[in-house]
């Protein structure tokens, strides 16, 4: 993907960090989030213990989340 992120809403980490993405799935085996942007819908994993995001395709969430999309 081109874009790091899909609106100034979720490219706004505050925002990614702290609830105000939907938690849509989460892995026990990496312990990553699957996370979605209420205004855009992108979507973001968040890998467990950092507090960085790596923005998904629906694709790539699909292999990474099965059974969450």
């Amino acid at each position: 993907m081109d874009e790091a992120f899909g609106c100034d809403y979720c490219a706004d980490t505050q925002n990614r960090l702290y609830g105000h993405v939907e938690q849509i799935a989460s892995s026990d085996t990496t312990g990553s989030l699957l996370l979605r942007c209420p205004r855009c819908l992108s979507l973001y994993e968040m890998l467990e213990g950092v507090t960085t995001t790596i923005r998904l395709s629906r694709e790539e969430a699909k292999q990474r989340f099965p059974g969450a999309l």
